[in-house]
């Protein structure tokens, strides 16, 4: 009788037990699948920095941008869903072309070029070209993020950063010779009896007639650092040369030397023959790092001296090579410029 009633309970088991266990399946079926969505590889900030880096830009405010006019890149430009892009020229847009016209519409008023993106696509892209009278533009476009977009790109033709440079010097020449004017005054109490027969009109005209100015257009170049002569000034026995140094690489440009020289030649057999080099002593004022991407101006300051028939002068940069790539020199050298009689 025990035994016939342990089988029974066995056999009640079983339905209960297959119940729960479809239950189960059924229940686990009905659950939500999550699945991983895979992280990704770029943050909009690293993409943001990479495009900045690659565009040479300089920031102004957010997602707005001052750049220099190059014809031989093509620069990187992030649209965003919703908003407008800005492209600020210097000049008159001649001609615009635009790849696909049906995911971005391009607007074109004189100087500025409106592009927009028409689609919802994230990963849309094209490329555009903008020719004015200086060169042609090419543009990468794509769609990202609104914080990392591109609002606006002021860009500036290449002259323009030498203009800054020439009026940043030219304010200086006139400050020292404002300072020469007040040590003239100055002294102008202290001179003895002797001193006193010199007129105040021949102070004034020693003091104008010590300033002369040269403009110089020389330049050389050096794995994408570019010096440029602007200008040798004279004032009494002192002379000033300004330059200019643009760094285009990706790598800092840390000067460890900067000197002015003459160049002696002699001629053998019909040429001239360099025999020796003459440094002058000078002071330098100039940053001791040029960051990529950026330009510096510099002034040399030495006592002047005539030129011979067989000289030259010559200016030398060199660079320190502590950290730089083993056997690339980037050394300058600009020989034969013009010089002050």
């Amino acid at each position: 009788m025990k035994i016939l009633n342990a089988f029974s309970v066995c056999l009640f088991s079983i339905p209960i037990l297959f119940v729960s266990l479809k239950t189960s399946l059924a229940e686990e079926s009905e659950a939500p699948v999550i699945k991983q969505e895979p992280d990704s590889q770029e943050s909009p900030q690293t993409v943001l920095k990479d495009r900045q880096h690659f565009n040479r830009l300089k920031h102004t405010t957010r997602n707005i941008y001052k750049v220099t006019m190059r014809s031989t890149v093509a620069f990187k430009l992030q649209t965003a869903l919703g908003y407008i892009s800005t492209i600020d020229l210097p000049e008159k847009a001649l001609k615009v072309f635009v790849g696909d016209q049906e995911l971005f519409k391009v607007e074109v008023y004189e100087r500025q070029v409106l592009i927009k993106p028409i689609t919802d696509e994230m990963d849309a892209k094209t490329n555009l070209v903008i020719v004015t009278e200086s060169g042609r533009l090419a543009f990468d476009v794509s769609v990202g993020h609104p914080e990392t977009a591109d609002f606006v790109l002021d860009f500036r033709l290449p002259q323009d950063d030498e203009l800054l440079v020439k009026n940043a010097f030219d304010e200086k020449v006139e400050r020292k010779v404002k300072e020469l004017e007040t040590a003239y005054q100055k002294k102008e109490g202290e001179l003895d009896q002797k001193a006193e027969k010199v007129s105040d009109e021949k102070i004034k005209e020693r003091v104008a007639s010590g300033l002369q100015t040269v403009e110089l257009k020389k330049s050389e170049a050096k794995g994408d650092v570019q010096a440029n002569l602007l200008s040798l000034a004279r004032i009494a026995d002192k002379a000033y040369l300004r330059f200019s140094i643009l760094n285009y690489s990706k790598m800092p440009y840390r000067i460890l030397k900067v000197t002015v020289g003459i160049q002696t030649y002699e001629k053998k057999l019909l040429k001239n023959k360099e025999t020796g080099l003459i440094e002058i002593s000078s002071g330098l004022k100039l940053a001791p790092v040029i960051h990529p991407d950026t330009y510096e101006y510099g002034v040399l300051e030495f006592d002047y001296r005539p030129l011979a028939k067989d000289e030259k002068p010559v200016l030398r940069i060199l660079e320190d090579s502590a950290g730089t790539v083993a056997g690339e020199s980037r050394n300058i050298e600009i020989k034969g410029f013009e010089w002050l009689k």
